[in-house]
Parts: structure tokens; C-alpha cells; sequence
């Protein structure tokens, strides 16, 4: 299918684009898996320390799922974006989910230990348990949050209405 796409005002005229049909999109979505999208956006979103979106989407032009990452107050120009259905997203920098807690990582006891330690979570299971430890909890805690996380089909039929309207 091909659709028409704006460029930035006059100086720069629309371009056509292939895309699949939306029933294959939609298709692919049905038959993506949620976690997994959540955890390829969680690792790309947990390499940036600085704000900005990580991301997931689905790509319109061949049906590929890739991840990617946007700065804050940065946006992609139209014509390398229009194909980008976005599946997850998640918050980098100062507001990013932090899993590195003591109720994501420690048991009660252990919580309670911590309030009398100096060092960091991670110090703290290093010390008390080796150092293994701290990442096998992490992935634990990655694995119920994308277990938990659900993709919004509402905001995913609506981007694809905005496509397909081209």
C-alpha cells in the first residue's frame, strides 16, 4: 500500500511511501509478545541517564519491531517517523522507572538490615549474599514488571487510524 507523507510546509513537498496493510500490522501486534516488547524497551531505556523516551514500535514500511531512543524535546522529522507504531515507551533520565529499589530487590529482613548499612542495595546484597546476586534480582524484578505491563490497544489503533488516514 502506499500513502502520501507531509514533509515540513511548502519548501518541502509530500513524499510516497510504501507500507504494509494494516491488517498485517494488526496481525503482528496480536501475535507480538508484550513482555518481551517491554524488556527490549526497559534495556534500551536503562543504558540512558538523561532524559528522553526509549521506545518500541512496530515498523509500517516491512513489519519489523525495533527499539530506539529520543532525547527530551527532540522529535524525528515526518518522513523517518510516519512508519513508527509505537508499542511501549518508557520515561529515561530523572523520572525513569527505578527498579533498584529495596521493595523491588530485598525481602522484609533484609529491608530492615538496610536501614543500618551505609552502602547501596547493590553494595549490600554484594556483601551478603555474592556478587551474582544483585543482577539475578534485577532480572527477577525486569521479569514482573514486563510479566505486569500490557500494551494500550487504544493508543495503538489510534496511531494506526493516523497512518492508514494518509
Amino acid at each position: 500500500m502506499k500513502i502520501m507523507v507531509n514533509g515540513y510546509g511548502s519548501q518541502e513537498p509530500a513524499q510516497e511511501f510504501e507500507i504494509l496493510d494494516r491488517e498485517a500490522l494488526e496481525k503482528i501486534i496480536d501475535n507480538s509478545s508484550p513482555s518481551q516488547i517491554y524488556r527490549q524497551t526497559f534495556e534500551k531505556a536503562y543504558g540512558y541517564t538523561h532524559g528522553g523516551t526509549a521506545y518500541t514500535y512496530l515498523d509500517a514500511r516491512d513489519g519489523s519491531i525495533k527499539t530506539s531512543w529520543l532525547g527530551s524535546n527532540t522529535f524525528n522529522h515526518p518522513f523517518d517517523s510516519f512508519y513508527e507504531i509505537w508499542l511501549c515507551s518508557l520515561t529515561t533520565g530523572a523520572s525513569a522507572i527505578d527498579l533498584d529499589t529495596p521493595d523491588d530487590l530485598l525481602d522484609d529482613e533484609e529491608q530492615h538490615e538496610l536501614r543500618d548499612y551505609s552502602g547501596s542495595i547493590r553494595d549490600y546484597l554484594d556483601e551478603k549474599h555474592g556478587t551474582e546476586e544483585y543482577e539475578k534480582r534485577m532480572e527477577n524484578a525486569i521479569d514482573w514488571e514486563a510479566m505486569e505491563w500490557e500494551m494500550d490497544g487504544e493508543k495503538i489503533q489510534e496511531q494506526l487510524k493516523e497512518l492508514y488516514s494518509q
